[in-house]
């Protein structure tokens, strides 16, 4: 009398050809670690870096930099304002083919050109200060920590550098001279990058 064949869920699964056992799963990736890149033929997420960061918005970037020149604007109206007020008018009275004509003779003294010179200067000096050091040597001027925003070298992570950043100034003083155009780069960038400051120094600005 033949044994009845048990059910195919009850038989026992193969073992592995030559004894061996399955390799164990590939372990969890480790706290911090970024997201693997995309793969092949997937588009990448709009306004994220391959390192998984957020690039900053335009938006952000103009209230930023409004933040930032806010100061340099104040100093800069301060010898305005010292100019004019050093500024004497007289009329001078002039007869040409029997006709009288008036005219206002304007003239700012010696002293108060100086004065709105030194302010001009102030203002320039703390652009460099903020916008090339500070940002430059951080990461951060002072508009891109209040907003929360941080300028890097793509390639490394790490800040540009005071030399770096004096030059990316420069360059951005250029983007606005073009136009705008310059600065309005960052509307259809993919890395949402200014045309002249961010693309030649290859700087980033990423959301904390």
């Amino acid at each position: 009398m033949s044994e009845a064949t048990p059910p195919p869920g009850d038989n026992p699964p193969t073992p592995p050809i030559g004894g061996g056992t399955p390799p164990p799963p590939p372990p969890p990736p480790a706290a911090g670690t970024p997201p693997p890149p995309p793969a092949y033929g997937q588009a990448p997420v709009p306004g994220m870096a391959p390192n998984g960061k957020q690039y900053a918005e335009w938006i952000w970037r103009v209230l930023a930099y409004l933040i930032d020149y806010i100061p340099a604007a104040i100093l800069g109206g301060i010898g305005y304002i010292i100019a004019i007020v050093m500024t004497t008018s007289t009329e001078v009275v002039q007869t040409v083919g029997g006709y009288t004509y008036v005219t206002q003779d304007a003239s700012t003294s010696a002293i108060g050109l100086l004065i709105a010179l030194f302010f001009y200067l102030l203002g320039i000096l703390f652009m460099v200060w903020n916008k090339g050091y500070r940002e430059g040597t951080t990461g951060k001027s002072i508009g891109k920590q209040v907003t929360g925003y941080t300028t890097v070298n793509e390639a490394t992570g790490e800040p540009l550098g005071f030399g770096m950043g004096f030059v990316r100034l420069l360059l951005l003083w250029v983007d606005f001279a073009i136009c705008y155009v310059g600065v309005l780069w960052p509307l259809w960038d993919s890395k949402r990058q200014c045309l002249l400051s961010d693309k030649v120094t290859g700087a980033v600005v990423y959301k904390d």
